[in-house]
This record gives structure tokens, sequence and C-alpha cells, in this order.
């Protein structure tokens, strides 16, 4: 694996370069995504930045392009791409820098991505940087494509028999009824070569969030680290990995039905990046053979952007009462002393230390405490009272395609099934959904999630109706790739 051909390939006018950038921080930090602060204590592994720049000469002169930056934070911020695209301006004049576009992996072992922060600087010099060198190291190129199948995700939501459902929920109640929804075990890769044919990189697209270490007190960038480790084992450390997270709102790398009683890794530590590395590397390593033997410099690129509007999910009168009334029955008891151990906030925080002396395995905290049911019930209430609340959300969309392979990207945590929506309509053989790309648009839940309730069900910024628009807006421009006009 990785010695040239005798052959080499000819240039078909496909131009790739791959840049990777260290992003991270010195010292103790605050790592983002839990209710309650995590000050780190060291560095399981390190936090980076990939570029995969693309481009295609095309006959007239012209060109087609796209650089995609994967990134180990928790989500993307659309201030934070604008800030790239505006620092790039003239620095890279030949570059449409619309065809940019950032994704996350949403490791909750990074500090917040905000632009206007010490972290943020050290970020944005990274993908700057990373964008920079990747477009400057663009080289005639070829791909081939791959897919096979992995258990890296499991569905979090557990219903019960009143039909309620918990994010997280103990499955060993007497009323435990069923896992709500479908897991994705697809994985889709794109591999990049030169015209040796030596390996040179390859895009990773799985249905499954960073998300193992994601209540521990280290920085790290989760089992993507571990698949870097792998691949550059296998390949040499001048392969590049692009990870992308499939549409996976309702996913974690969790099996909460065996609760590893078969012997399964720590899927809370370590242990559980480990093993999520071995499984994708597996992967790789199965479809490697098939994909080194249908390698092409004739490539088809189109890369569209466009800017989507969706309906805002509308807060009704019922839910808004019930809400309020949560509100009001929690505030109604609070002691008068904040700093009392009665408050709803002490107490969630003293249920979190206690748990993490005597559990074998998270999560720690409990958003079905009186504090988990207040945050989310005030937002509601807020959404509703806000007069001013936009009636649309805006995003970017970005729709590729290479070959027969399609890509789309989206901003949200979208649940699986409108995944399937998508793939399954698509014109395209593979379709590598991206999501936590170009924005933070929050749980994207479907009508039965809505209906079961409890975490990532409530105060979402954008309902079924959107989940709707955002479908048959990006299916149809994904289709529009393969009309006889292109």
């Amino acid at each position: 694996m990785g010695k040239s051909s005798l052959h080499q390939l000819t240039d078909g006018g496909l131009r790739i370069g791959w840049a990777i950038e260290d992003v991270t921080p010195e010292g103790p930090v605050s790592l983002y995504g839990q209710y309650y602060e995590r000050i780190s204590e060291y560095v399981q592994s390190r936090l980076t930045v990939t570029a995969c720049a693309m481009e295609k000469i095309m006959d007239d002169g012209g060109s087609e392009q796209a650089v995609l930056v994967s990134m180990d934070v928790i989500y993307t911020l659309k201030e934070m791409q604008d800030a790239v695209r505006a620092r790039l301006q003239e620095i890279i004049p030949d570059l449409d820098l619309n065809k940019i576009f950032l994704n996350a992996t949403h490791t909750h072992s990074a500090p917040y991505p905000e632009v206007e922060s010490g972290f943020g600087e050290i970020l944005l010099d990274g993908i700057c940087k990373a964008v920079i060198n990747a477009w400057k190291n663009r080289k005639p190129a070829a791909v081939s494509t791959g897919f096979d199948y992995a258990v890296i995700g499991h569905n979090r939501r557990v219903m019960y028999a009143n039909g309620t459902a918990e994010m997280y929920g103990d499955t060993e109640r007497e009323d435990f009824l069923a896992i709500e929804g479908p897991t994705d075990p697809g994985i889709d890769l794109l591999f990049t070569w030169d015209l040796d044919k030596l390996l040179t990189g390859i895009w990773v697209n799985v249905a499954c969030p960073a998300q193992v270490t994601e209540s521990k007190y280290y920085v790290s960038s989760d089992f993507w680290s571990e698949v870097r480790k792998k691949v550059a084992e296998r390949f040499g450390k001048t392969v590049h990995i692009l990870p992308q997270c499939s549409a996976a709102g309702d996913i974690a790398p969790r099996d909460l039905t065996t609760r590893y009683r078969a012997g399964e890794p720590d899927m809370w530590d370590v242990p559980g990046i480990v093993e999520i590395g071995k499984r994708i590397d597996r992967v790789i390593q199965n479809v490697y053979p098939a994909a080194s033997e249908k390698i092409t410099t004739s490539i088809v690129l189109y890369h569209k952007v466009r800017q989507i509007r969706i309906p805002t999910r509308v807060v009704s009168d019922e839910e808004y009462r019930k809400a309020l009334a949560v509100v009001n029955t929690i505030k109604a008891a609070k002691p008068a002393d904040p700093s009392s151990p009665l408050t709803a906030w002490n107490r969630f925080l003293k249920e979190i230390k206690d748990n993490e002396k005597t559990k074998a395995y998270g999560p720690w905290d409990s958003k079905t405490s009186d504090y988990g049911w207040l945050r989310p019930m005030e937002i509601v209430v807020q959404q509703y009272e806000d007069k001013h609340r936009p009636a649309y959300y805006t995003y970017e969309l970005h729709v590729m395609r290479i070959n027969d392979v399609a890509l789309a990207t989206n901003p949200f945590e979208l649940f699986v099934d409108y995944g399937f929506a998508i793939t399954a309509r698509s014109k395209g053989c593979q379709t590598f959904l991206v999501q936590f790309a170009g924005d933070s648009g929050g749980y994207l839940p479907t009508q039965r999630v809505l209906n079961g309730g409890g975490y990532s069900a409530m105060a979402n910024n954008i309902g079924t109706e959107g989940g709707k628009v955002l479908v048959e807006e990006t299916v149809a421009m994904i289709n529009a790739m393969w009309d006889d006009r292109h």
C-alpha cells in the first residue's frame, strides 16, 4: 500500500491540495459541551484543523473550486467562517472564498470556538494557514470512492410505555419500550491520489459525533485522533484525514441496551476512542483494495452554494403554558440565598460530582433534574414571548458533485431520519451529508422525537416544517447536478 505505480495517470485537470494545522490551546482551558463548566487538566490528544482544496481546470480555462475544512471543535460558527473569508480576501485572490466551508467533528473536549476569544484567535489562525497551504499545495490529482459498514454510533433516545422519551434514558426500567429511532452504520469514503497513484488523503463520513469524551476533564479530538494515528501507521504521516459527521442528531457512540455486559470498552473514556478508531480503520482497510483499482483522473466536479431560508419552530399556546408552569414551579421553590445547596443549579452540580465518584459510566448529569428541565423551558418561554423572533432561519447550503458522488452540508444536529430522506432520493450513488457545517443551528428533531419530548426535543429553533424544507431544498439542489444541462 503506498508504492508508486509504473504507469503514471494522465492529468485530467483535477488539482488537490492538503494541509493540517495544530490548534491545541496551552494550559487549562474551559471545555464546551455540557451545562456545567469543565476545566481541562491535560491534553489527551491534539486538536487539529484539516483542509482539502480541490480545483477542476475546465477546457475553456475556467475552473470549479472547493475548500473543505474540518475542525476538532463542537460547532462551526458563521462568525468564524465569515472571519476566515474576510482574512483571506487579499491573500488568495484566485480562490472564490464562497467555495470555502467549515465543518466540526463535535468533540466536547475543546473550548468554544467563538472568534472573540483566545482560542478563537488560535483557531482562526489555524484555519487560515490550513486553507492557504492546502491551496498552495494543489497538484494534479485523482480520486476514487468506497463504502462499507461499521457500528460506530447508536441511537441515544430511549422510549417508555407512556410515550415519553429521554436522551440516555435508563433501559433497565420495567416500562422501557424501545430505542426511539434508527442508526446509520454506513461509512462513505473518498480517496485522493497523486498521478503516481500514491494516496494523499481520505474523506471519512461517519454518522456519529465525536463525543466519547464528552464529560471528561481533558482536551481531546476524541476518536478522530485514533483514526489519524492508524492511518499514519498504515500509509505514512503525509496522508491526511478529513473527518465529516453525517446526519446524527440523535446518535452517540454508546449502546444503551447491552450496557457493557458483553465486554465493550468504556465509551465514555479513552478505551472507547481507541475502539472506534480501530473500527473506522478496519473499514478503510476493507475498502482500500477496491478503491485503489478504480482511481480516475476523469472528473466531473460541480460546487453550488445557496442561501436557504427555512421556517423557525412556532411555540404553541399549550407548549408555552406548560413550559411557563415548569419554570414558575421550580423558581417558586428557589431559596432566597443563591449560594444555598438547595437551589436547582447547586443540586444539579452536586449530583454530577456524586455520580462522577460512584458511577462507572456516564452520563453524570441528569437532564431530568429540576435544572435540566428549567433551562430548556426558560428558552421555550423566551421564544414564545419574543415578538421579534425571526420567522425564518437562513443558512448556507453547499452541494457538490464529484463524478457519481454527492455532498451536501447543513448546520444542524440533524436527526438520522432526515439524512435517510435525503440520501434515499439523491441521484448520487453515494451521498456525503456533512452536518455542523457553516453555522450552529442546534438540534433538528423529527415529529416522532417531538412527540416523545425530553432533552433534544425541547427548545429547538427549527421544527419539522423547517426539516421538511431542508430535505426538499437539499434533494432538489443535489439532483439538479445530474440534470442534462450540466
